[in-house]
């Protein structure tokens, strides 16, 4: 069951920002369907994706950069059926947060949102690895959900930048987890509330809704979910990542009970953390994730 504060003044700031961005419902009925690629009918999808402001010639673009056909893919059938279902969904949530985040990359003045993305996209090869490792989840599903995971932070980098900055001031100058500066200067809630109320708003499935809310507190969603382990230690060894863009001393902290339910030694996590600068760079090289 989720569970979030829908009536916190801070999400009342943000649903009445002007600058929150609307997301096409048929944005969240299309990733239901690409979740369960076998049963889902082809021709209603495709409708959905037409009504994605931008989604066709964002397709099109990369099957064509992608493929060695003789000829030009010219329209969205067509490259969904080449593409197939995950790379759709993967390209259909990356269009997603480009369409969140504005021509100046968000409206903080301190907050550095393209340093960020990267801790997503870290985050994204991170809960790779760990799913291929361990088998316990779909590995292109959870790399699609880490670009996603941390939404609340870029809807606050839009609607209410003042309060990002400030998170960050205390993060930076005076040594506070991110979470806990979240809390403070956010009046109780941190970004994962916010991210899954967003989520829910814009009608993404549930398991999107879960990772995004739970991502930093497993245990309280109340059953095991092996995608939301993968994505909690993953997050954790992204942060180390992030924090040392940053320039901070800071280390990833992770809670040993989620390692050891995934069945992982210390020295594979550590072997992730060591791979994740290179592993990032590699691909934010693609096109498609150019920042």
């Amino acid at each position: 069951m989720l569970d979030y504060p829908k009536d916190h003044p801070i999400i009342q700031q943000i649903q009445q920002s002007e600058y929150l961005p609307r997301i096409p419902k048929d944005l969240g009925d299309a990733l239901s369907m690409l979740l369960t690629p076998l049963e889902f009918d082809m021709n209603e999808c495709i409708d959905r994706l037409y009504a994605i402001p931008g989604m066709e010639s964002i397709l099109v673009q990369v099957i064509n950069h992608i493929s060695q056909f003789n000829r030009k893919i010219t329209n969205l059938k067509e490259a969904v059926l080449y593409l197939g279902a995950y790379n759709v969904r993967m390209i259909s949530i990356a269009h997603m947060t480009r369409l969140l985040l504005p021509e100046s990359c968000g409206r903080t003045k301190l907050f550095d949102s393209r340093k960020y993305w990267r801790h997503c996209v870290g985050t994204s090869i991170a809960s790779y690895m760990i799913a291929e490792k361990t088998g316990s989840c779909d590995k292109e599903r959870i790399f699609t959900y880490g670009l996603i995971h941390d939404i609340g932070i870029t809807v606050l980098d839009i609607c209410l930048p003042q309060y990002l900055d400030e998170i960050y001031t205390r993060q930076i100058e005076n040594g506070v987890h991110q979470t806990v500066a979240e809390k403070v200067v956010l009046d109780g809630i941190t970004h994962s509330e916010i991210g899954m109320w967003l989520c829910e708003q814009w009608g993404l499935p549930e398991e999107i809704c879960a990772i995004v809310g739970y991502h930093h507190s497993p245990f309280p969603y109340g059953r095991i979910n092996n995608d939301i382990n993968v994505m909690y230690l993953a997050d954790a060894i992204s942060t180390n990542y992030y924090e040392n863009l940053l320039g901070t001393s800071t280390t990833f902290i992770y809670t040993d009970h989620v390692r050891e339910k995934l069945n992982l030694s210390k020295e594979y996590v550590r072997t992730i953390a060591d791979r994740l600068p290179d592993e990032v760079e590699k691909v934010i090289r693609n096109e498609f994730f150019l920042i």
